[in-house]
């Protein structure tokens, strides 16, 4: 008599056990990400070289990342320029503007939370000119993690300083009954 009451429980409980891991996982790898990226890692190149390598075999565990994959991740690097950059003011001095920006996988599946630049990429196809993230208002993101720098030199973050963000999603597992979108996390550094 118990039966009708304690399996679906049980299967819930497991699904949203296993949903919650996912979840921690995506963390966890956004984190990691994070960390390699702001110490240089490049994992711009296509195919198996390198940094690429390491990013297929971190995040195997929870889809594909190719371009019709289940996985997307999206790194930037976004900076704010101030006087540091632009002492003699241009249109982006009071804004935080996206440096870099480059993505690894299913592109379709998420864009970025903290906006998409439009401005002039440079030769390798990663980074926006100096020019044009300092003067074209479309370079701008929404990011509003940290405030804008006091540029006294009293603050931690300083005018100029690079500020690395990894955003990552991949989607759900379907689970008879049990659907979401996906998982997504993103990390500063």
């Amino acid at each position: 008599m118990l039966i009708p009451i304690w399996l679906p429980l049980l299967v819930g409980t497991l699904w949203i056990g296993s949903s919650m891991v996912r979840g921690q996982q995506v963390q966890q790898m956004a984190r990691d990400l994070a960390s390699m990226y702001s110490r240089g890692a490049d994992f711009s190149a296509s195919g198996d070289s390198g940094a690429n390598e390491t990013l297929t075999l971190i995040t195997q565990q929870l889809g594909t990342l190719t371009s019709t994959g289940t996985g997307v991740v999206i790194f930037s690097t976004i900076t704010y320029p101030g006087t540091a950059l632009c002492p003699t003011g241009c249109t982006n001095q009071a804004f935080f503007v996206f440096r870099q920006r480059y993505t690894q996988g299913n592109t379709g599946l998420w864009t970025s939370n903290f906006g998409t630049p439009t401005g002039t990429f440079d030769a390798n196809g990663t980074g926006i000119n100096l020019t044009d993230f300092m003067t074209n208002a479309n370079d701008r993101t929404t990011f509003n993690l940290i405030s804008a720098p006091l540029e006294t030199g009293t603050d931690g973050y300083q005018a100029g300083q690079p500020i690395y963000v990894v955003e990552v999603f991949f989607q759900a597992r379907g689970l008879a009954g049990y659907t979401k979108g996906g998982d997504y996390a993103y990390a500063v550094f």
